[in-house]
């Protein structure tokens, strides 16, 4: 019977000094920054249906990885009426720069984010559009508590 403590000492010793090195924070944050031009990210929900996607991202290891490129993607929005037939909000981008940090989290959203069918854009996950501009992050239109998109500029 002695020999029993003993053993089970031999086996919960390791453990003492394995346990916390296993509990450590291993999860560093890295955020990726801008994306890259006319990309769009997976993970805020984007898809090639989106037309001004070149191609679509995910942030992995503090870096945009490419996931898919968009065929037929890359076009400008425009105001107005498109062909589905809603009208889109046009962004004033004077002074747009890149490189802003930390990058944005829901509900903050991309301008180009905002520039979709003004009847569903405040039906995304996304409240506020910011551009990124030499002095930061800079907010450019909101969705109301109606649930209606309205441009700050």
């Amino acid at each position: 019977m002695r020999r029993l403590p003993a053993r089970l000492a031999l086996l919960v010793l390791p453990l003492a000094f394995a346990l916390p090195a296993a509990c450590g924070d291993g999860f560093d944050v890295r955020p990726c920054g801008e994306i890259p031009a006319q990309g769009c990210p997976v993970g805020r929900g984007g898809t090639c249906d989106d037309l001004t996607c070149v191609a679509l991202y995910d942030c992995v290891d503090g870096a945009w990885r490419l996931v898919e490129p968009c065929p037929g993607g890359g076009q400008e929005p425009d105001a107005g009426a498109s062909p589905d037939g809603c009208a889109k909000p046009v962004i004033d981008r004077t002074g747009e720069a890149t490189g802003c940090m930390p990058d944005l989290q829901n509900p903050d959203c991309p301008a180009v984010a905002a520039e979709q069918c003004f009847e569903t854009v405040c039906l995304t996950d996304c409240i506020d559009f910011f551009i990124c501009t030499v002095d930061g992050w800079n907010l450019v239109a909101y969705c109301n508590e109606e649930g209606a998109l309205v441009l700050t500029q």
